[in-house]
């Protein structure tokens, strides 16, 4: 009974992979009768299918790139691209950072350029001729070329370099490459709260969470189980408990005692918005809306026990209004975030924070 079993069992397995095989065979040469892919080796024939392809978002909202490896700032949405032997591309070999326009002018370049170069110089990328002034140059003309001097972004990045697909650019004779897009702006209106989810996605490790770097893959699985989650951004702990950042966000508490506190940048990127309200917070204290300012270790317990949660990233100010299930506060936006949205927007005119768009036309 057992052998007789045994031995139809191996037939049936047999048989099925036999038809397995043979139906895969089939697959296979039908796809490579059926599906020829398209050749393309004319530049006009590239172009339109690249027009042809360009997503709807992109032609849309990105208004204009600047490519080092062209030396040109472009406005056709369809060209806007990055060398696939650019290190940044194959090896995240890069380090990026971003500034706002508002009005007519470019709001927080300084800070923005000098962490973009603190940043290349933990990544060991060599600037060569992309010093801050000529950085500031290229970026305040692609501005310029988008057409457009309110409510956009900006993001810039630095490359190690192009030419090859090995691990490091010592083979990068010209350098490093820089590019810079300008795109529509999104965000939350001032008096909006969003959920926040605490995630179980690890930290990276401290000298990539330390500088800009080009790899946000970390970023991008937070924020994708917060969404999961019914979340915004997404908020992270270490293994002892303690907060430490969102996913493009940091985070700031204002707790029963009247303290706003928010973590040491030790684990996280140093945030510029941060750095800048926690300036711009001090007249807070004059005026005696908080007792004091913290960077400080801050448990988890406390963010779920706060008066207030704040989001600052990107130079935005944003209210939360819970955290897993639990409601902060009354759930609406609080007097220190309304404070401090105010604070930012008044900066955003601040002479010593803007820089001018130049005419280029």
């Amino acid at each position: 009974g057992e052998m007789a079993v045994g031995r139809m069992c191996r037939a049936l397995r047999g048989s099925y992979g036999r038809l397995w095989r043979a139906q895969r065979g089939i697959f296979v040469r039908r796809f490579a009768q059926n599906s020829k892919i398209c050749v393309l080796n004319d530049s006009k024939s590239i172009a339109d299918r690249m027009a042809t392809y360009t997503p709807e978002a992109v032609s849309k909202g990105v208004l204009s790139m600047y490519s080092s490896s062209l030396d040109a700032i472009i406005t056709e949405q369809s060209m806007m691209s990055i060398p696939l032997d650019d290190h940044g591309f194959h090896r995240g070999h890069a380090v990026f950072d971003t500034c706002n326009v508002h009005n007519g002018q470019v709001y927080g370049l300084d800070m923005h350029i000098d962490r973009l170069l603190l940043s290349a110089s933990m990544a060991r990328i060599e600037p060569g001729r992309f010093s801050k002034t000529f950085l500031k140059e290229i970026i305040l003309q692609t501005i310029a070329a988008s057409g457009k001097a309110d409510g956009v972004g900006v993001r810039f990045w630095m490359t190690s370099g192009r030419g090859d697909f090995y691990i490091t650019p010592k083979n990068c004779s010209n350098g490093a490459n820089f590019y810079v897009v300008v795109h529509e702006k999104w965000g939350k209106a001032n008096e909006a709260t969003v959920k926040e989810v605490v995630v179980s996605t690890p930290l990276k490790p401290k000298l990539l969470a330390n500088m800009k770097s080009n790899n946000y893959m970390i970023n991008a699985l937070t924020a994708m189980e917060a969404e999961d989650d019914g979340g915004y951004l997404g908020m992270q702990i270490d293994s002892d408990g303690y907060l430490q950042e969102a996913s493009i966000s940091c985070v700031a508490i204002v707790e029963e005692d009247n303290v706003l506190r928010t973590p040491k940048f030790d684990m996280i990127l140093a945030s510029t918005t941060v750095q800048r309200s926690l300036e711009l917070g001090e007249s807070l204290v004059s005026e005696g809306m908080i007792r004091s300012i913290e960077q400080t270790n801050i448990k988890i317990d406390q963010v779920y026990e706060a008066k207030e949660v704040i989001l600052l990233g990107g130079h935005s100010v944003v209210a939360v209004g819970q955290v897993n299930d639990i409601l902060i506060g009354d759930g609406k936006r609080g007097p220190v975030c309304k404070a401090l949205q105010e604070l930012q927007e008044q900066d955003m005119s601040n002479p010593e924070m803007i820089d001018p768009i130049p005419d280029i036309k």
